[in-house]
C-alpha cells in the first residue's frame, strides 16, 4: 500500500538554507527507504530546481539524523531488573 502524500507546508517557511536542508532530511526520513523525488516535491511542494540545490546535504543528514544512537548508561542492577529498595 502506498503512503498517502501529506504537504506540510513547512519548506516555504523556512528562512534559509539550513532550515531547508533540515525540513527535506525529515521528509525523506518520513517516507523512508524507497522515497522518491515526486514523493518529496508532492510532499513538500517545492520544484525540481529546490530539490536538486539542497538533495545532496538532505540526504546526507537524514543518513546521519538515522543512524545515529543515545546510549545510556543504566547500573547493572536496574537493567537486569533486580534492583531493590532500600529504606
Amino acid at each position: 500500500m502506498r503512503q498517502q502524500i501529506q504537504n506540510h507546508n513547512a519548506f516555504p517557511l523556512c528562512r534559509n538554507r539550513d532550515e531547508q536542508v533540515a525540513c527535506l532530511a525529515e521528509a525523506m526520513r518520513r517516507f523512508g527507504e524507497g522515497c522518491t523525488a515526486d514523493d518529496l516535491k508532492a510532499c513538500l511542494g517545492i520544484t525540481q530546481a529546490q530539490l536538486m540545490d539542497i538533495a545532496d546535504d538532505a540526504r546526507a543528514r537524514a543518513v546521519t539524523l538515522s543512524t545515529y544512537q543515545t546510549r545510556v548508561s543504566v547500573p547493572a542492577n536496574r537493567a537486569t531488573g533486580m534492583f531493590e529498595n532500600r529504606i
